[in-house]
């Protein structure tokens, strides 16, 4: 049976009825309310853990790969001055060269 807006809305009148009523009523209506906002609460609770147990993990990748990132790229500028700096040895080897053939053969 779905309950629509208005049976909801007669079940709120009656209980409110009854608690008015019957102390004893009216305190374990508030025990079942209360007993459900603890499952309310613990659910809400066991869900905001779970959340941060995943943002925690995405942030933990994150900073991994943005180690890896750096790596890579000290690993490149380490690649690029060896090629710059084997460039220069080879013109300044060929320079050397030129002069002393230069120097020699003229």
């Amino acid at each position: 049976m779905a309950t629509t807006p208005k049976t909801t809305r007669t079940r709120k009148k009656k209980s409110s009825m009854i608690e008015k009523e019957s102390l004893e009523a009216h305190v374990d209506l508030c025990a079942e309310r209360y007993q459900r906002l603890e499952e309310k609460y613990q659910e809400l609770k066991e869900a905001i853990d779970k959340n941060n147990e995943v943002v925690h993990e995405r942030i933990d990748r994150v900073k991994d790969s943005i180690e890896e990132h750096k790596l890579m790229a000290q690993e490149h500028f380490f690649k690029q001055n060896r090629i710059m700096i084997t460039s220069a040895v080879a013109v300044v080897v060929a320079v050397l060269g030129s002069i002393a053939t230069h120097i020699l053969g003229g």
